[in-house]
């Protein structure tokens, strides 16, 4: 089996790399906001060519809302709170990976174990939702077997 990654290390790298991916999501979009409102200087002074810079803006002013809205999630997970089934918080080892339910997030490696997040949203969370221990489950033509959960 392998090495038991600690709980609060997932959570504490996971709200890390949230607050990383939200800062770069403020930076481009101050970015975008500068250029939008800054007039272009073009052969024809009426030609306004910041419609898809508006479009862009908003798409990333969305996708910072919902950065912050998975980060203010992350923060009240129970870090201490040990789980015996997947469900929402746990650390579910398998014999390939391991799982952190949570927010879907990118891979984390520590201590040998490669770390990956994902949401209750995710397809495969729904293959192993509310399994343990001993348990196994496919997900696109892999099988995966349950080694802990905590």
């Amino acid at each position: 089996m392998k090495n038991k990654v600690d709980k609060n290390w997932i959570i504490t790298t996971c709200v890390a790399n949230q607050n990383e991916l939200i800062d770069n999501f403020k930076k481009r979009e101050a970015e975008i906001n500068e250029a939008a409102f800054t007039k272009n200087a073009s052969a024809s002074q009426t030609e306004d060519r910041s419609a898809g810079k508006y479009e862009l803006l908003k798409a990333i002013g969305d996708e910072l809302a919902f950065a912050q809205k998975e980060l203010t999630f992350l923060e009240t997970i129970d870090r201490n709170l040990q789980n015996d089934s997947v469900e929402l918080g746990a650390v579910v080892v398998t014999d390939k990976l391991t799982f952190f339910i949570a927010i879907s997030s990118d891979k984390m490696e520590k201590d040998g174990a490669t770390i990956v997040g994902i949401s209750t949203r995710a397809p495969i969370y729904e293959k192993m939702r509310e399994l343990k221990k001993g348990d196994s489950f496919q997900f696109n033509e892999t099988s995966y077997e349950i080694e802990d959960i905590y």
